[in-house]
């Protein structure tokens, strides 16, 4: 897949920077240019490093969790079960769910996107339109029309069961992550005595039934780095294609490489520092390692 034209400016500064040959549009995705295929093998995975390694103000953001549940059926679906990734919506209700497991064609695991589904309700994984006359909503007894395709759909009318998820042990909860998760940098319950929290894989494992995080989110558009993130991942990229692009340098080349790069992610780290007016940082080696106890 070829650099944005934002990303290739960015890796054409860390090719720069080592002196090596930069890529051009055309060269840009190309995989009979070596030094597209080098710099495309180490760009994606340096910058997730470096979002995870620090609390980068400009990638941080707040996210109330959905509680992970399973939701059973008296039946399966027609004509075919749920598949991951699914939004299920109830036509009486109006609240929808995302499928995260297949357990069988009538259990799934689910997160709830909005509200919670009524027993014995419709429901269908098909896109749910508002019925419109002349631009405006259509009424029937007070409650709003829906339209959706149940020809080519999947959908079900049965009892409804849905049941939180409890981890094998220790926890009593267990909730899904951001999309764009890549690291934790304050869990807002912490305050609370007793309370145990951890991350296991793309799960948090709580003792609380609600969960409020701050969290450091994936960016992948250069356009929102922060300049000192920036320099930051200029350098890091430049010291990891030097030995595949350049070779063998001398010695101190390469350690004044470093030296810039530590300067410049101490900078990084002050200003970040700063911009915090609390940043949690008791439990901020709990949550590196993925746990924390208060």
């Amino acid at each position: 897949m070829a650099f944005t034209a934002a990303e290739l400016n960015l890796v054409n500064q860390s090719l720069g920077r080592i002196s090596s040959t930069t890529i051009s549009a055309a060269e840009n995705g190309s995989t009979t240019c070596d030094t597209y295929v080098k710099a495309n093998l180490h760009y994606a995975q340096t910058r997730d490093s470096l979002l995870r390694r620090y609390e980068w103000t400009f990638a941080v953001a707040q996210s109330e969790l959905a509680l992970i549940s399973t939701l059973t059926l008296d039946h399966q679906p027609l004509p075919d079960a749920w598949a991951v990734g699914d939004t299920i919506t109830g036509i009486t209700s109006g609240n929808t769910a995302e499928i995260l497991t297949v357990v069988s064609p009538t259990e799934y695991e689910i997160i709830y996107l909005t509200g919670d589904f009524e027993d014995t309700e419709t429901l269908t994984n098909a896109t749910v339109y508002d019925v419109l006359w002349e631009g405006l909503p259509v009424t029937w007894e007070d409650e709003q029309v829906v339209w959706y395709d149940s020809s080519t759909s999947d959908e079900t009318t049965c009892a409804i069961t849905t049941t939180a998820i409890t981890p094998l042990f220790r926890y009593d909860y267990q909730y899904e992550l951001p999309d764009d998760y890549q690291r934790l940098t304050k869990n807002w319950e912490e305050t609370e005595s007793d309370y145990e929290w951890a991350v296991q894989g793309h799960r948090l494992l709580s003792d609380r039934d609600e969960v409020n995080i701050e969290y450091v989110r994936k960016v992948t558009d250069p356009a929102e780095f922060d300049p000192l993130f920036t320099e930051v991942l200029i350098l890091s990229l430049a010291l990891k294609l030097l030995s595949p692009l350049q070779g063998t340098q001398n010695t101190t080349f390469r350690q004044e490489l470093k030296q810039d790069l530590r300067q410049a992610m101490s900078k990084a780290g002050l200003v970040c520092t700063v911009e915090k007016s609390q940043s949690g940082y008791s439990s901020w080696n709990s949550a590196r390692w993925g746990s924390g106890k208060v």
